[in-house]
């Protein structure tokens, strides 16, 4: 794309009508019979002193190899902008709106507009194509500026593949209260199973207590029947109610308190729990049995009463 170079016309006429004499050109006739000799020095030194003035200040109009498009790819029926940028602003510079000339069916131009973006002025060009690949703009007129020539646009169409650039794909949009939901359902999921983790060690607990309480309820239930039927059996004057008796009684300790006591002697039961009423019946019973030729039936009661009144103890207890 390039554009009509700026206008040098009044720089060609000064070093034309005011350059210095040890260039080697001359200087027009009718100045030097209307003005003498002072004239050459006078046209001299002004026309110096503009050829600098004019080289040391920047063009207005650049390059349009600068422009650029917004969006950059640009498709058939799509709104979009041609930006120009032309240089430093001057101090007095005021935005303005230019009619848009006419244009072919190909390209309609909607506004042209000149404005300032910062220190520097650009032009923009808003536009609609129909018709796919280069687009030339017709030349544009802008006051203080040369006629803007050769703008064009290259049009991509969709039907083109290698117009076509895809983005990556979107990720995708969770619905409103998603993480509310997630974030809750995993903090309900933990208070559950914290709370599930104490009722079990709760009730584990509470479960063991209960077993080992109905097993010695079950335990004192079945003593108490073998002391009412070992009655009985006292009634007719047997002398091994004793030793049933002493037997069934260990067998009961033992399952109640978890230590064997069937091999114990009645010396070592006064280390348990009621361990001196204990070794007080065992050490009872073997003079008994051991030192009397026939135990008597009062005797036989007394020892089947003390069992009785200690395991309805542990029965309350229990």
């Amino acid at each position: 794309m390039t554009c009509a170079k700026p206008l040098l016309v009044p720089l060609k006429r000064l070093f034309k009508w005011g350059t210095m004499r040890r260039i080697g050109t001359r200087y027009p006739a009718a100045c030097v019979r209307r003005y003498g000799a002072r004239a050459k020095m006078r046209f001299g030194c002004g026309g110096l002193f503009r050829a600098f003035f004019f080289l040391l200040t920047p063009p207005l109009v650049h390059a349009v190899d600068a422009s650029y498009l917004i969006p950059q790819i640009v498709f058939v029926g799509d709104r979009a902008a041609l930006v120009v940028p032309l240089g430093p602003a001057d101090t007095n510079f005021q935005p303005k709106t230019i009619e848009p000339p006419e244009t072919s069916d190909d390209v309609v131009l909607h506004t042209i507009a000149l404005e300032r973006r910062g220190d520097n002025v650009r032009l923009v060009l808003e536009f609609t194509a129909y018709k796919p690949g280069d687009i030339a703009f017709p030349a544009i007129q802008v006051p203080g500026f040369s006629d803007f020539t050769g703008l064009k646009v290259t049009i991509a169409s969709i039907l083109d593949p290698s117009s076509m650039t895809l983005s990556a794909p979107v990720a995708p949009i969770p619905a409103p209260g998603t993480a509310g939901l997630i974030y809750g359902s995993v903090t309900v999921l933990i208070l559950f199973l914290i709370f599930g983790i104490g009722m079990r060690l709760f009730w584990t607990n509470r479960f063991i207590n209960m077993r080992k309480s109905l097993l010695r309820r079950c335990l004192i239930i079945r003593m108490k029947l073998f002391i009412a039927k070992l009655r009985k059996q006292s009634e007719k004057n047997d002398g091994t109610a004793l030793d049933l008796l002493s037997s069934e009684f260990r067998r009961f300790l033992t399952c109640v308190m978890g230590i064997d006591c069937l091999a114990m002697s009645a010396a070592e039961f006064a280390g348990l729990e009621q361990g001196t009423r204990l070794a007080a019946m065992f050490r009872r019973w073997d003079t008994l049995r051991f030192n009397v030729e026939r135990v008597s039936r009062s005797e036989i009661t007394g020892a089947l009463d003390d069992v009785y009144a200690y395991v309805n103890n542990l029965n309350k207890t229990a």
